[in-house]
């Protein structure tokens, strides 16, 4: 867990590095004397300070926030370590309270900031009218509970160290607020990419918004930016710290001190919050865009439909792992859009290039108008190919049909660069080779890392897959000595739910299973509503009290999981038993006198069930023979 490839780990270390710390003094005094660090020592009361002057603009805070003047102490104020009345309030300088005091001041500096922005825009666009209340929650969720609760776990660091001075159990702290930090992230982050998405809406559609947030820029001292939405995502940088942070003090801890098994285990809980964080954002950027994909991609030409927010045909869920603007032929201006999911590549192109280039015209004439009132509304990129074309203000009129079938990437081999041209690449699939260009070389390189990558986690998804439906015989001799044998030559089904041909057809095929250790598997009929299947099948039979046969019927799906469409278990004393029917008696054979080949058809009986987890008046027929050993 400690860890992770998620993209708020990729921004930990260096945020962390560009916020102005402690460690900066520290540096500094290491390069002036190595030696006098040694009798240097951190004052809590200074670092107990409810505000932490920012080096860049320590003038402006001071004035423009009504501090006490006695209270804010500039980075220069130097400390003296024989003051008898600070002795007891005073830490050594070593690796692991640098680091502790990293955490503190750090933590005092977001709470700080988040009540910034909480004074800065949220009350004053609620005062103002600037945005509807509606508006604004969507925008800001739960930031002031948020803040409370990092309010709440600065106050009790400061107290704490306050109290325990370099005894502090840190570790111990943290293990009592992270599960805190969970529930109010979740909340937040849970919602996040919403909240991006109606920030830029209102900076392009309220003129009255862009000007508030322009004028408030000039205020806020570095706080957020107006075209990235930063204050909307300093939550999401302040999660990324916590491991990195927690990380140094465990690496200067000894393993015998008593917080150090805390410490392991606050560590731990701040990679699954970071964790749990990047699931909820990845799983409300993967809903958002499935749905929009959804109603904007046409699938009739290739006869199929594909349900984007699904699970693939590997059981897992699907996710959107890149997508760019790409070329068929590097002449060409027309460009398709590419979308690589973690189970197929889907190319598409405009499905009404005319009707959706007015609605580009219309938007860009109001641009312009709303730009004449208000010279501070943001510009517009009118270039197609840099437009991220989920968040583009052309993406309510923009539809796409599916250019060819979905490329199915098990089926992709041998993605390489494309020698003559810098923006090229190809891979072979199906017996021939298909040529892409991207927009440049860095994409073009990003696109063959996105598209191996896939390949190597579909290859193993679907190994797993296949290895279900495989026939598999465990017997165990030692275990399981066989007294005789089932044999079935014919499967029919009835009345089950057919799928519609308009939606990937009708694919079924039965699986058929003896105590989970033996499985055979029907072929699949393909673009048929024929539910017949002649095959010729062999178990063998342990405990004919105990033994059962389990059938499945499912429906194949290139896009989705096989649905199931009935299943029955029939125990074999079903088969066997000669109370059940008479006619069921000559169902039961010698292997001594015959063998499977010569067997009368006079001896063949079918027995017909009712399926389960499927229509009132679905069935499965049986043809079978049972033959035991003498």
């Amino acid at each position: 867990m400690i860890t992770t490839t998620t993209h708020l780990a990729s921004r930990s270390f260096q945020s962390i590095m560009n916020e102005e710390t402690l460690c900066d003094d520290v540096t500094t005094l290491n390069q002036n004397s190595s030696s006098s660090i040694l009798y240097r020592k951190f004052n809590i009361h200074y670092i107990s300070q409810e505000y932490i002057i920012r080096k860049e603009s320590s003038s402006q805070m001071i004035k423009s926030q009504s501090f006490d003047p006695e209270v804010v102490i500039s980075d220069n104020t130097k400390i003296q370590p024989d003051s008898p009345g600070s002795l007891n309030n005073l830490v050594n300088i070593t690796p692991k309270n640098i680091a502790v005091i990293e955490l503190i001041t750090s933590e005092q500096r977001f709470v700080n900031d988040m009540k910034s922005i909480l004074k800065t825009y949220i009350t004053p666009m609620l005062e103002n009218n600037i945005l509807s209340s509606s508006h604004i929650d969507a925008l800001f969720l739960n930031w002031p509970s948020l803040t409370r609760t990092h309010e709440k776990l600065a106050k009790t660091l400061i107290t704490a160290l306050k109290t325990d001075g370099e005894q502090i159990s840190i570790g111990k702290i943290l293990c009592q607020f992270i599960p805190e930090l969970i529930a109010e992230y979740e909340v937040y982050f849970r919602f996040h990419p919403t909240a991006m998405k109606c920030f830029r809406e209102q900076l392009h559609i309220s003129p009255k918004f862009c000007a508030f947030m322009q004028k408030t820029k000039e205020h806020s001292y570095g706080i957020g930016t107006m075209g990235d939405a930063n204050i909307l995502t300093l939550p999401l940088q302040r999660i990324a710290k916590y491991p990195f942070m927690i990380y140094q003090i465990l690496k200067n801890s000894s393993n015998d001190s008593d917080d150090f098994d805390q410490l392991h285990n606050s560590l731990k809980k701040a990679d699954e919050l970071r964790e749990t964080i990047n699931n909820a954002i990845d799983e409300e950027i993967n809903r958002t865009k499935f749905e929009w994909l959804q109603k904007h991609v046409d699938c009739t030409k290739i006869y199929e439909t594909i349900i984007f927010n699904s699970l693939t045909h590997f059981g897992d869920q699907r996710k959107l792992i890149h997508y760019n603007h790409i070329r068929l032929t590097k002449s060409t201006n027309n460009l398709f859009y590419a979308m690589l999911f973690n189970d197929f590549l889907l190319l598409t192109r405009t499905k009404r290039p005319l009707i959706t280039k007015m609605f580009r015209i219309i938007n860009h004439t109001m641009f312009h108008q709303c730009r004449q009132q208000n010279e501070s509304f943001p510009k517009l990129s009118t270039r197609q190919s840099d437009i991220d074309w989920f968040d583009s203000p052309d993406a309510n009129y923009l539809y796409l049909i599916v250019y060819k079938k979905p490329i199915m990437l098990h089926e992709i081999q041998n993605v390489r660069l494309l020698e003559n041209d810098s923006t090229g690449f190809q891979f072979d699939y199906r017996g021939r080779q298909i040529t892409l260009f991207a927009n440049s070389i860095n994409e073009r390189f990003l696109w063959i890392k996105c598209i191996n990558d896939a390949i190597h986690i579909c290859s193993q998804r679907r190994l797993l897959t296949s290895m279900f439906r495989t026939p598999e015989s465990n017997l165990n001799p030692v275990v399981c000595r066989p007294i005789g044998k089932v044999f079935i030559r014919e499967i029919n089904a009835m009345n089950l739910p057919i799928t519609s041909m308009q939606k990937n057809g009708n694919n079924p095929y039965c699986i058929i299973e003896m105590n989970n250790s033996q499985r055979q598997t029907t072929p699949v009929h393909c673009d048929t509503s024929s539910l017949q299947w002649n095959i010729s099948f062999q178990f063998f039979v342990c405990d004919i009290n105990k033994d059962i046969i389990k059938c499945f019927i499912y429906n194949r799906s290139k896009y989705t999981t096989d649905r199931l469409l009935g299943s029955v278990d029939v125990p074999l004393t079903l088969l066997t038993e000669r109370r059940i029917q008479q006619e069921d008696s000559s169902s039961t054979y010698s292997l001594a006198t015959s063998n499977f080949s010569d067997m009368s058809s006079s001896n063949w009986k079918t027995r017909t069930l009712y399926l389960q987890h499927s229509s009132n008046n679905s069935q499965i027929s049986i043809k079978y023979l049972v033959c035991f050993n003498e």
